[in-house]
């Protein structure tokens, strides 16, 4: 016979376990909670907020889980959704495409998605190519223009701080050379106009100062894939409700707001707040 002193702990127990676990003691299902993963970049950190944020204005319990192989937890399950660039997500998923505008790229991350894998709307506002930076002495003014000049031009990259990190671009009908890694965009300006480099590669738009004496190379025929931001997500795990605001939200998101928040934070300002306040403003 179990005594009352052993059943009262018991009860004690089990009351405890109820209060701090998911497990929900009145036969309810436990609540789910949403990860959104980001990497070491500002970029991902602030976009995990905005879409975690968004999520948790429809009543979905979500977090942010920062994550060194992000892609690697989404197909383990250890996230449930990821914010990404639909150009990335290509070249990791099928490099040799031919897809470059945004509309195909869109088609061709869809075609190559991964079993269990969706992905939501892309930003059509983030435009996220690298961008190409010359002197005015060379004479061209678009990605296009440089087609004839790749064999004799050497290029410079460097990395906008709080973007993604650069990678070099596969720039259609031409081989572009890259010699030389540079700190910063102001060290890679400095290179250009010295003549060190003849082309620079930059992974996302430059501060004003970067741009002194500097043309970036128009690209309106897509010669560099698209780079939208949208988010790839577990296959079934939201509703229509959680759906339609990833999507709300990929309908506001544009460059110049999302580069001015990259700048923000790595100014100082705390992620979670500046993604507050944004959706705040777009009334998200």
């Amino acid at each position: 016979m179990v005594s009352g002193a052993l059943r009262s702990a018991v009860a004690a127990f089990l009351l405890t376990t109820c209060a701090f676990t998911t497990i929900s003691c009145a036969g309810g299902e436990p609540e789910r909670v949403v990860a959104v993963g980001a990497d070491s970049s500002t970029e991902s950190v602030l976009l995990a907020q905005i879409y975690a944020q968004a999520l948790a204005r429809t009543g979905t319990a979500a977090v942010v889980r920062d994550s060194a192989t992000p892609m690697a937890d989404l197909d383990a399950g250890r996230i449930t959704v990821l914010p990404a660039r639909n150009g990335a997500l290509l070249d990791r998923w099928n490099p040799e495409s031919a897809a470059n505008t945004p509309a195909a790229v869109g088609a061709a991350v869809n075609a190559a998605l991964p079993q269990g894998l969706s992905v939501s709307d892309p930003a059509d506002g983030t435009d996220l190519r690298p961008r190409l930076l010359v002197t005015p002495e060379l004479g061209i003014t678009t990605v296009a223009d440089l087609d004839p000049r790749c064999a004799e031009l050497t290029a410079g990259t460097a990395t906008v701080a709080g973007l993604d990190p650069v990678r070099v671009p596969a720039v259609a009908g031409c081989a572009v050379r890259t010699a030389r890694a540079y700190p910063d965009p102001a060290a890679l300006r400095h290179a250009l106009r010295a003549g060190e480099v003849g082309v620079g590669i930059v992974n996302g738009p430059p501060a004003d100062p970067d741009l002194a004496d500097l043309l970036v190379l128009d690209d309106p025929d897509y010669a560099l894939r698209a780079e939208n931001i949208l988010t790839v997500y577990r296959s079934g795990v939201f509703d229509r409700r959680q759906l339609k605001k990833l999507n709300y939200v990929a309908g506001e998101l544009t460059t110049e707001e999302l580069v001015d928040l990259v700048r923000q934070a790595e100014n100082g300002a705390e992620a979670s707040v500046l993604a507050r306040t944004w959706l705040d403003d777009h009334g998200l």
